[in-house]
């Protein structure tokens, strides 16, 4: 068994004490049944975050296998503009984020990944590690930035976490190469000022800033939070004068994000032929120790149970308010 946690164990420790004493309180102040059942319901549910923050995993089998000594970074702009019509033709740019991503995951085998996204706000989707089909499988339901919340999109609204997240990287294992690859479309809608990547450059080895979109320019479906890009039936963004707005690509400031990462650019404009940074070649080792296994990931397992309760959770606050909404009408009746 191994453990591969997201964060540093003594923190780990602190946070999830925390909690846990939270929930101890709360069971023993509580006299009615149903809601001590309740608590223990939430104290299972700190105990499985818990497994899940600690990414238990086994080792796999040996044998001759390539591995990629670099960990490789996704950052991905997800900001309505993301899924303007116009990759590949007349579809969203989405999917050429999504296309790319898988290309790239299958070119670094061994490596380990992180997915980082941006809109209003930057977050780390999945941190470092060598599942693949984890980022295959994020990238897959990545989402726009819901329309009605948008407030302007910043292409470096992510550098700080980049920055911060790069330096762990390093920390924790110096010698591994750190590759960057950076998916938008350039375009600087937001009133804030434009922030430079500089601070990442010294833990880049590598990599690519990738431009989606065209000069004509694309229009965008408004996103209303269930994102489906078989969909034809929702409308589109519109400007000030009514008609369908388009987004268009910006590539000075992609230049310009390169340039600041020390990476190069490229113009993605279809499937295929997906650039890879020489970093990631030149780490193509082969590895022949039979003792030398990969690592099966399992907080899967957890993750999976946190899920089903927390459904159960959603159904019993649910239930609650109905009860509590009823009784509100009866006392107003009885008003």
């Amino acid at each position: 068994m191994t453990l591969s946690p997201v964060m540093p164990v003594p923190l780990l420790i602190v946070v999830f004490s925390v909690l846990l004493a939270f929930v101890v309180w709360q069971l023993v102040s509580r006299e009615n049944r149903s809601r001590r059942l309740s608590w223990s319901l939430r104290g299972a549910m700190v105990v499985l975050l818990l497994l899940v923050a600690l990414r238990p995993g086994v080792s796999g089998g040996g044998g001759n296998e390539a591995t990629t000594d670099v960990d490789v970074f996704f950052v991905v702009d997800t900001t309505t503009s993301i899924v303007a019509e116009d990759y590949d033709g007349s579809d969203p740019r989405l999917d050429g984020v999504r296309s790319d991503i898988v290309d790239l995951v299958e070119a670094y085998p061994g490596a380990k990944f992180a997915l980082l996204s941006f809109d209003s706000s930057a977050i780390v989707r999945v941190p470092l590690t060598s599942d693949a089909t984890a980022i295959a499988n994020a990238s897959e339901v990545l989402a726009p930035e819901i329309t009605i919340y948008s407030t302007g999109s910043s292409i470096s609204q992510a550098n700080e976490l980049l920055a911060s997240t790069l330096e762990r990287a390093e920390q924790a294992e110096p010698d591994r190469s750190r590759i960057v690859y950076y998916f938008g479309d350039g375009e600087q809608t937001s009133s804030a000022p434009v922030e430079s990547f500089e601070e990442s450059a010294q833990f880049v080895s590598g990599g690519y800033v990738f431009g989606y979109g065209t000069e004509a320019g694309g229009p965008m479906r408004e996103q209303t939070g269930y994102y489906d890009d078989d969909k034809t039936d929702d409308g589109y963004v519109t400007d000030d004068s009514g008609s369908p707005a388009r987004s268009v690509i910006d590539e000075q400031n992609l230049r310009a994000i390169a340039d600041q990462l020390g990476v190069e650019y490229a113009h993605r404009t279809a499937p295929g032929s997906t650039p890879l940074a020489e970093a990631g070649s030149s780490s193509i080792r082969s590895d022949s120790d039979p003792s030398r296994g990969g690592v099966v990931e399992l907080y899967w397992i957890p993750a999976a149970a946190l899920v089903l309760l927390l459904a159960v959770e959603a159904v019993v606050v649910l239930r609650r308010l109905r009860e509590i909404r009823a009784a509100a009408d009866r006392q107003g009746s009885g008003a």
